[in-house]
């Protein structure tokens, strides 16, 4: 695991990272080296980094976070992140991190951190297995960081692995393995469960691959005095090929990332239960692999789902909100409080947003308030899109209750309201992180590959909806 820690002292270390503002010159005075740098064209641009070296420690590497009145969490993690990676890149073991803006940022530091020191690898790497150490400088930490960067270190890894090592069931052992030892309630569904209960959608899915669909549930109880139950349901296809509407190759070289939003999803299940936060939470991942078997579902069928809802599939690459409508109404039989669902849903929002946010819907004012503040805290930006009963006509089907794609146009709108059909009265949210859950190349200060985007963003969210941030 990522070798991070908090300490109110400056440690000893053999490097120490340090964030300044843009054209900050009087920073240069007790930082050796930094008036040198500035000479040379160093600015304290967010993300631009400069190597100094000192005698206590030995080696101070300057961050930078951007114009003072400018900065924010994203920045902050940014500056962190770049930071870190470049000395590790040095080959240094013992990293101090100190952010003029942790007191206002004390989560994305924390998180920055985690992101300057990931790696991924199939081949042997030993500082993967003995990673270097971070400590960060600060007096309080926020109440779930330290397990946040813990827990999104396993997101990055599910989602970096290979489909061929993680099936739907595989991945859900993978899942219940990372929540042992905190004090969760786990139930596994599968195919034959999944057939008593009626899981249309789920199984619609799974059907052309030789690997079953399976349905992870994991439930957190640490407010029992509290009846209300937040449930987060994850997008978990392990790999898409489209089905019987078969992506172009291309298309499909990224598509063993297609599983983030149920990785997001018990990533934060797990950091809420082992910080112990007082919230209840319900992790729901609906696995399946999406494959143009001999068995696969055909564009126009029509199958009933888990709410009663007969469903008619007219594009079998639109397969992400078949399985999430089976996981959103499971959740709402249970009567759970509020519902939110993530997803690497739509091209449309990469689209839309071009990767830069993540789009969302809701009409609920809560889940709204409440998604806004986890957004800003953890750096994981997120932009709310409109709901119009324009898109929601776009689905009337003429044979059954609703389709499953409304056309070219508001394709984000039309998927994310597509799975909020089946949440009914309650409470609900959908996020789509499509272009935010890998990165094609490395940037930022994180790695290329998985970003485990929306993992901090559900933990703080459930805190931030029981009003204990």
């Amino acid at each position: 695991m990522l070798n991070v820690s908090v300490s109110a002292a400056r440690p000893d270390a053999d490097a120490l990272v340090v964030g300044v503002f843009e054209a900050e010159e009087e920073r240069a005075g007790d930082l050796p080296g930094l008036r040198q740098a500035l000479a040379q064209g160093y600015r304290g641009r967010v993300g631009e980094a400069v190597v100094l070296y000192g005698e206590a420690p030995r080696r101070i590497v300057v961050t930078g976070l951007g114009l003072k009145d400018k900065v924010d969490g994203r920045a902050t993690r940014r500056a962190t992140a770049v930071g870190v990676r470049h000395a590790t890149a040095k080959g240094i073991r013992s990293i101090a991190v100190e952010m003029p803006t942790h007191a206002d940022w004390p989560l994305a530091v924390i998180e920055g951190a985690g992101d300057g020191l990931y790696r991924f690898s199939y081949r042997d790497d030993p500082e993967r297995e003995d990673p270097p150490a971070v400590t960060v400088i600060m007096d309080s930490p926020h109440p779930v960081a330290l397990e946040v960067v813990q827990s999104a270190e396993l997101v990055r890894n599910w989602v970096n692995l290979g489909s061929n090592d993680k099936p739907p069931e595989r991945l859900a052992g993978y899942m219940t393995e990372a929540l042992a030892g905190a004090d969760v309630a786990i139930e596994l569904f599968k195919v034959d469960q999944l057939k008593e209960m009626g899981a249309g959608g789920i199984l619609a899915v799974g059907q052309g691959s030789g690997s079953p669909p399976a349905m992870l549930v994991a439930t957190y109880r640490g407010a029992p005095e509290d009846t209300r139950v937040l449930a987060l349901v994850g997008k978990g296809i392990t790999f898409d090929s489209g089905g019987l509407s078969l992506k172009s190759g291309e298309g499909m070289m990224t598509m063993k990332t297609d599983m983030a939003g149920a990785a997001a999803v018990m990533g934060a299940v797990r950091a809420v239960a082992r910080a112990k936060a007082r919230v209840n939470v319900m992790g729901i991942a609906c696995l399946a692999e999406n494959m143009p078997g001999g068995h696969a579902q055909r564009p126009g069928d029509v199958f009933r789902g888990l709410d009663g809802k007969y469903v008619e599939v007219l594009n079998t690459d639109a397969e992400g909100r078949l399985v999430l409508s089976d996981g959103v109404a499971l959740a709402r039989r249970r009567q759970v409080a509020a519902i939110v669902d993530i997803a690497t849903l739509t091209g449309a929002n990469m689209t839309a947003l071009g990767g830069a946010y993540a789009g969302y819907l809701t009409e609920d004012d809560h889940l709204k308030r409440s998604l806004e503040a986890a957004s800003r805290r953890t750096a994981e930006p997120v932009w709310q899109l409109p709901i119009d009963d324009a898109y929601k006509q776009m689905l009337k089907s003429s044979i059954a209750d609703i389709k499953n794609i409304g056309g070219r146009g508001g394709g984000m709108q039309t998927g994310g309201l597509f799975i909020g059909a089946f949440a009914g009265d309650t409470p609900w949210a959908h996020i789509d992180i499509a272009g935010m859950a890998y990165n094609q190349e490395a940037k930022d200060g994180k790695a290329q590959g998985a970003t485990a985007f929306g993992c901090a963003l559900l933990a703080d969210l459930a805190l931030e909806y029981f009003g204990d941030a």
